[in-house]
């Protein structure tokens, strides 16, 4: 008889990653993670003690994923690098965005970590270094706002072009205005 197979938590989470890939974060399941497994639930039942304990991990392992995203996002400007990566994101993985922004969470995570995302960097480029920190994460603030439009368009599929040079056509089109018109007010 072949040995046991153990399932960490860690590839239970992964497993539900899979299924919210492909179904959705509404079909995630201890049979459908299951099945991803290639084992019973009781792998799943050992490592989440319930399914809202998973759930919230697997919002919680797209939310590192996405500030990952969006702070390795490298570019002249850093606010429109973060937007081009979080559409990026949004664009690759319908899904995972659709689970962390238009679903109800029994436990919110912790957006103020999107928006601090945003943020990351402004206070060493030469064009957002000289306003305050408050002033920096307002601006961070309005861009996360205006690029939720755009990932909201993207996920509708409203927007479908979605190779990189028209999604950084879109972020210019629409986060430059913003970003401009907020260092005007600010000065």
């Amino acid at each position: 008889m072949p040995p046991k197979t153990r399932y960490t938590p860690n590839a239970v989470l992964d497993a539900a990653l899979e299924v919210v890939r492909s179904d959705g974060l509404r079909s995630v399941s201890a049979r459908s993670v299951a099945k991803v497994l290639g084992a019973s639930t009781q792998p799943v039942s050992k490592a989440f003690a319930s399914m809202p304990l998973l759930i919230e991990a697997v919002v919680e392992r797209l939310l590192g994923m996405l500030v990952d995203q969006v702070e390795a996002a490298e570019g002249p400007d850093p606010v429109r690098a973060a937007a081009f990566a979080f559409a990026r994101f949004t664009a690759d993985q319908p899904t995972f965005y659709e689970a962390l922004f238009l679903l109800p969470h029994a436990h919110p995570p912790d957006w103020v970590r999107v928006r601090r995302s945003f943020a990351e960097g402004l206070d060493r480029s030469e064009r957002f270094g000289g306003l305050s920190a408050r002033q920096r994460d307002a601006l961070a603030w309005r861009a996360s706002v205006v690029t939720h439009g755009i990932c909201i368009e993207i996920w509708s599929g409203r927007w479908d072009r979605t190779d990189d040079a028209a999604l950084r056509r879109l972020v210019d089109q629409l986060v430059e205005p913003i970003t401009a018109a907020y260092l005007r007010d600010a000065d």
